[in-house]
């Protein structure tokens, strides 16, 4: 008993004299009825019975999965011959000089005779939706993905950064030989919004594809020294949105953040990861100094610290009570000339009326009435000079004394009525000017009976 499928396909030549046309057995090729492309298996049971011949298992052909763009009788009613006949079968299915019954699938060389093929690598310059279908109108299986030859050009260094999209602008059909939307959509963060991608079918519903991992090539203008402090000026959702998500974006700027950021998708409503980024830190930051060097920058560019700073992050330095890493060892005992004379702001981390009071009480050098001012011992007649070192340093008086201390003297009702305007002082001008400088001193308008 044979069994089919032991030989490699049906033995045409033994059958020679039982069917003199093609039609007899494959009677559907010429009405285009894929059903009656090839002959039951209840035909053959006419002579092979197991008398006349032996019997013969065979339950039809296995299915010729392809990717052609072929019809037979497509091909035969728009095809005709030099004298004007339409193709018969042996044109394509015999090899030349055989006989007549020696069969075989048709080889792509037999095409190739009549449709020049202009390419010189088949895979790179051919224009591949003239022969082929899309993957997903072939009838290939899903798994047929991973075994396809891979390009030559998809195989040369950059061709993800620059080759591809350039092709996939001239040619979407020509990717969709190969490829499903699928593809795409596990790198392209913008699929959405990428027209040649909407064109690419994308994979029928419980296919099973092969995992794609995403990848990203960084583009040359990211690897600029500058580009960390650059890149906002170009930020967009058309520039940016093929590789990044808005995760990337809030992995450094905190909120609100550019305006932008909300026009890029967030990674939860894509299918792409997005090209994950990490914090870094800018080159204007690099100096081990910058912790005592920032303040120029951040007084001249504040929004550059919005973009990656909140204001805790600031103020947990400079509203802190104690900061022992800013200050150098020993600071504490060489600090007065350095506050004194402004070279540092020390109102900016220190609330001077009760950090450093509370330091200078502890110390020993607390005021205890106008006659024992403490810190200025060492100053003979400190009380009759000191006019020009509050002039020049008020904020370095208010270390130890509150307003009450200087309007013991500066007042008209004080104990000594000296008044702290001066000599030639014009009183309506200067509150026409300023007058809430005046509620400094007085609970009252003091101008307000007529006073001058």
């Amino acid at each position: 008993m044979l069994r089919a499928g032991e030989t490699e396909q049906f033995p045409h030549e033994q059958h020679a004299r039982l069917f003199p046309l093609c039609g007899g057995c494959h009677e559907g090729v010429e009405t285009g009825d894929r059903s009656a492309y090839y002959p039951s298996p209840q035909m053959c049971l006419n002579c092979h019975d197991g008398v006349t011949e032996p019997v013969v298992e065979w339950d039809g052909p296995t299915d010729y999965l392809t990717n052609l763009v072929f019809e037979h009788t497509h091909h035969a009613a728009e095809v005709l011959r030099h004298d004007g006949e339409t193709l018969a079968c042996e044109q394509c299915h015999t090899p030349a000089g055989a006989a007549r019954m020696v069969i075989q699938r048709a080889n792509p060389d037999v095409c190739l005779s009549c449709h020049a093929h202009q390419a010189q690598d088949h895979f790179v310059d051919a224009d591949c939706q003239t022969c082929h279908v899309p993957f997903v109108d072939s009838d290939w299986p899903p798994a047929r993905l991973a075994a396809l030859p891979v390009p030559a050009d998809h195989q040369v260094p950059g061709f993800l950064l620059e080759g591809h999209g350039t092709q996939a602008m001239a040619s979407t059909q020509k990717c969709a030989v190969c490829h499903t939307q699928d593809r795409c959509t596990s790198c392209h963060v913008n699929a959405a919004d990428v027209q040649q991608i909407a064109a690419i079918p994308p994979a029928p519903q419980g296919w099973s594809l092969p995992q794609y991992a995403a990848h990203y090539p960084v583009p040359a203008s990211h690897l600029t020294r500058d580009w960390i402090a650059q890149h906002g000026d170009a930020a967009s959702r058309q520039q940016c949105a093929t590789c990044h998500t808005r995760d990337d974006c809030v992995a450094c700027h905190v909120p609100p953040g550019p305006d932008v950021i909300g026009t890029l998708p967030a990674r939860a409503d894509v299918q792409a990861p997005g090209a994950v980024t990490l914090r870094q830190i800018p080159l204007s930051h690099a100096s081990r100094w910058f912790d005592r060097e920032h303040a120029a920058l951040a007084g001249s560019q504040p929004g550059s610290c919005q973009a990656c700073h909140a204001q805790q992050f600031c103020t947990d330095c400079h509203d802190a009570p104690v900061n022992p890493t800013y200050h150098p060892r020993n600071f504490a005992q060489q600090h007065s000339s350095q506050a004194y004379g402004r070279r540092l702001e020390c109102s900016t981390c220190h609330e001077v009326r009760t950090f450093c009071r509370s330091c200078h009480i502890e110390q020993g050098m607390g005021a205890e009435g106008r006659l024992n001012p403490g810190f200025h011992d060492a100053e003979p007649l400190w009380l009759l000079r000191h006019a020009r070192a509050a002039r020049q340093g008020l904020e370095s008086c208010t270390t130890c004394h509150v307003q009450r201390d200087c309007m013991q003297c500066h007042t008209e009702i004080g104990a000594f009525q000296i008044s702290p305007h001066g000599p030639n002082f014009n009183a309506r001008r200067a509150q026409q000017r300023n007058p809430v400088i005046c509620f400094a001193c007085h609970v009252t308008d003091p101008l307000a009976n007529g006073g001058s």
